[in-house]
């Protein structure tokens, strides 16, 4: 789920999709790639997340485990916390790879710590081995994997960009949303990232009520300009709710 534009429904959507496949009884992998990580305690609850945090059991602990020259795929279930979801007692084939506020200053952490002495091309090229580890035992492992993005293109996502099949788009039907999508595509480009492929724009926060809304829908189906760059807008349409914030109370055991 990516956008360079903030508060369009990535993290909600992630977190519904992953349990509507989960209910499904596919194997799902969230990666939580945003350090605010709301995915996280979407799926952990804070009580778990927080645990996460302080046993160094998340994504920012798990790059650091991958600078290590003996680093192999057994190395990475410490940092898998499964049974997760707030809905009933949890899903059991829907795991988490959680996030951490620290992840925004891993280069940092990486200098003040043990691998001092590494430059950054050698912190690339073991992150780069270490995340095609990571794509081999997901792909064995699990059905689906879905890394929720922060709207922007830090360290994380650039490492699991290149190894990702595709990209859903989640996009409010406004100007200002479309045109966010617009950049992303744009520093996509520049990147030269050309292996990932853009499945979709899915429209979220969608209110009927709002005539601009009903408007920009019916004109991305003509795939006129601007619409003709954005990816092929999925039929399913995600309206506005409040039901997420009332998910995120501590005593919400949504059945």
């Amino acid at each position: 789920m990516l956008n360079l534009k903030g508060g369009v429904a990535k993290t909600a959507n992630t977190v519904a999709v992953a349990e509507c496949l989960a209910d499904q009884d596919y194997k799902v992998l969230v990666i939580d790639g945003d350090h605010q990580c709301m995915a996280s305690e979407l799926l952990l609850g804070e009580e778990r997340l927080l645990q996460c945090d302080h046993r160094a059991r998340t994504l920012h602990d798990l790059f650091t485990a991958m600078l290590d020259d003996e680093f192999e795929e057994r190395r990475i279930l410490p940092y898998i916390v499964k049974k997760a979801s707030n809905i009933a007692d949890g899903y059991p084939d829907l795991h988490v790879i959680p996030c951490s506020i620290r992840i925004d200053d891993f280069h940092a952490n990486v200098i003040r710590g043990p691998r001092a002495n590494m430059a950054n091309e050698e912190v690339t090229r073991y992150l780069r081995m270490g995340r095609n580890i990571l794509r081999r035992y997901a792909r064995k492992t699990y059905d689906y994997v879905i890394v929720d993005c922060p709207p922007s293109v830090p360290m994380q996502v650039k490492h699991f960009l290149p190894i990702g099949d595709g990209f859903i788009l989640p996009c409010i039907p406004d100007r200002v949303s479309v045109r966010g999508s617009h950049w992303l595509l744009e520093r996509l480009r520049r990147l030269n990232i050309s292996r990932i492929k853009p499945l979709g724009t899915l429209w979220t926060l969608y209110r009927d009520q709002v005539s601009i809304h009903r408007r920009i829908v019916e004109e991305a189906r003509t795939r006129n300009r601007p619409f003709d760059q954005l990816p092929q807008p999925f039929d399913t349409i995600i309206p506005n709710a409040t039901a997420i914030a009332a998910a995120m109370e501590p005593d919400r055991n949504p059945r």
